[in-house]
């Protein structure tokens, strides 16, 4: 008698049955340890992030869009606000509509591999080990902020694009799913932080890489077609960025996603970091001695020299270097805020006219010889980068490549930190997030405290990172090998068989370096706060889908499929 293999499943596979069993299976282990988490916050002690997004949450849940508008209502991209408010709306709790999305990033990579992973079993080991990512349910993820969300976003866009390339031979119809989710997960990454930009080099390679394979494939009709379609992900991404604009044109009267990191303001920092420091510390990009020529020379900056140099109260908040002046990271707030308490963002536009005054004054010193200057024109909130950044990017990116990879700092709860804040006010988010507040302490210690049953979760959570810890680093060095090599065939044999897979795997990894060295530029010109894993989010799952996505694929598979 014949045995045959249950759920249609071929030899050496699993059925389709068994495949979305195990899907289900996985997602509600991960829904598990999500309704074993607790939320984490500090009332009062995160104003510039966790607090400012759920203000605006509750806000956007009222009707009133960001709210009533001062100096930080635009400061940041919002979309975690709309997020929020729209997991409220759903009642969905919190942390449970954040794993929801991770497990269908994961879900979407792993199925964006697909046309060269030809056994299920090979897309479910893709998608259970991004779903199952300790960075995935960290520490960091309980706080009410953008990380939570960001890197399923920044999947999702990877494997749009991923997943066109594979297809780029096949019917038009079937690749506008992909254009669609590398469309809309780039557009949403970019009005979720600031730097959602970064997608753009693979977005833009991706999208070269693939056109060229479309037009050298023999036997294709509408080419041209087929190449123009290809536009779609960047129209999506522009009607995100313009829909939030739109919005804060309704609202405020000003046509951008954030006052901050772009227009006046960023125009204004930009300038005050062209003055010539006296003693440049990599730390200060606009140090004491360039702020006293400033308010000699610049009458409207003047205005804020009383906040920034003598109210002790206003420096306390804003300074914590031995040496009394500001941090990069840390005066560019303390600038906007100086500018709230002198009347400056009554509205935007009188906000826009101050900076804009601030601006265009610095620049003419500085074009004009009056004021010693070393850089062009420049708008930016970021410092200068100069020569003397690179060795210590260095070092700090390698750095946090390596933290990435073995999965430091990526336990599934506070161990030492608990919720602050009046029963009242944290009672606000339990209600808003459908989520508890990690508050309780343990008896006779400031330390949270977690029912037996949760701490059982938690360690065998805390077991699976530490297997990843060990395996990561050996699987990327593997993969890496097993691509040079495969590669190095390709090259020889002068043949373009794999090609795309190839590149966009290289891709992958080289946007997770690039990530990296941000983080660290940032790091060691403007934070100095150490190595820290939210910053890093992104990096996790790219270095994932590298291993995973170098060890299982097959060669053998056709340089674009349909």
């Amino acid at each position: 008698m014949k045995f045959r293999k249950p759920f249609g499943a071929k030899q050496g596979d699993m059925g389709p049955v068994l495949f979305w069993v195990l899907v289900v299976v996985l997602i509600a282990g991960r829904l598990v340890l999500a309704s074993c988490q607790d939320v984490y916050v500090w009332i009062d002690g995160a104003p510039l992030d966790d607090e400012l997004m759920f203000r605006a949450a509750q806000s956007i849940t009222a009707g009133n869009w960001l709210g009533a508008y001062d100096y930080l209502t635009l400061s940041k991209q919002m979309f975690f606000a709309v997020w929020l408010a729209f997991l409220h709306l759903l009642g969905v709790p919190y942390l449970m509509g954040g794993q929801l999305l991770m497990c269908g990033a994961a879900l979407a990579a792993a199925f964006a591999l697909a046309p060269v992973l030809p056994r299920r079993w090979m897309r479910l080991a893709v998608f259970g080990l991004l779903a199952y990512s300790p960075a995935a349910a960290a520490s960091f993820t309980l706080r009410v902020y953008r990380d939570n969300i960001f890197p399923a976003l920044c999947l999702y866009a990877f494997a749009g694009f991923i997943g066109v390339a594979l297809r780029c031979a096949g019917p038009v119809r079937r690749q506008l799913g992909w254009l669609a989710m590398a469309g809309l997960g780039m557009g949403l990454a970019w009005i979720t932080r600031e730097d959602g930009m970064w997608l753009l080099p693979f977005a833009v390679v991706a999208v070269i890489a693939t056109a060229v394979a479309v037009l050298r494939l023999p036997g294709l009709a509408r080419r041209g077609g087929r190449v123009a379609v290809l536009a779609v992900p960047f129209a999506l991404t522009a009607v995100c960025v313009n829909l939030i604009c739109l919005l804060n044109w309704q609202h405020y009267g000003l046509w951008a996603t954030s006052d901050f990191s772009t227009g006046a303001f960023a125009e204004a920092f930009g300038a005050m970091t062209r003055v010539t420091h006296e003693d440049w510390d990599p730390l200060v990009a606009v140090p004491a001695d360039v702020r006293e020529k400033l308010y000699d020379q610049v009458p409207e900056l003047a205005q804020l020299e009383y906040w920034l140099e003598e109210d002790e109260k206003f420096r306390d908040a804003w300074i914590g270097r031995p040496d009394g002046d500001y941090q990069t990271g840390g005066f560019y707030w303390a600038l906007r805020r100086a500018a709230q308490y002198e009347g400056w963002y009554e509205t935007p536009q009188t906000a826009a006219e101050h900076w804009q005054a601030v601006a265009d004054r610095i620049n003419e010193l500085c074009d004009s010889g009056q004021l010693p200057c070393d850089l062009p024109r420049r708008s930016s909130t970021t410092a200068p980068i100069r020569a003397e950044y690179v060795a210590p990017v260095l070092a700090e990116g390698l750095h946090s490549f390596w933290y990435a990879a073995t999965f430091q700092d990526c336990a599934p709860y506070y161990a030492d930190q608990r919720s602050l804040g009046q029963p009242e006010d944290l009672a606000v988010y339990h209600e808003y997030l459908g989520c508890t507040t990690n508050d309780a302490a343990q008896a006779g210690t400031d330390l949270p405290y977690y029912h037996p049953l949760r701490m059982l979760v938690y360690k065998a959570f805390e077991a699976l990172r530490l297997l990843y810890a060990v395996a990561l680093p050996l699987a990327l060095a593997a993969a890496l090998a097993r691509q040079l090599y495969l590669g190095w065939g390709m090259l020889r044999r002068r043949s373009a068989d794999g090609l795309l897979l190839w590149l966009a795997l290289a891709g992958v990894l080289a946007m997770a370096l690039l990530r990296c060295f941000m983080i660290a530029f940032v790091e060691v010109s403007s934070f100095n706060i150490g190595t820290y894993v939210m910053y890093l989010s992104t990096v996790h799952p790219l270095l994932l889908l590298y291993a995973a996505g170098g060890l299982l694929t097959r060669k053998e598979a056709a340089a674009c499929r349909s």
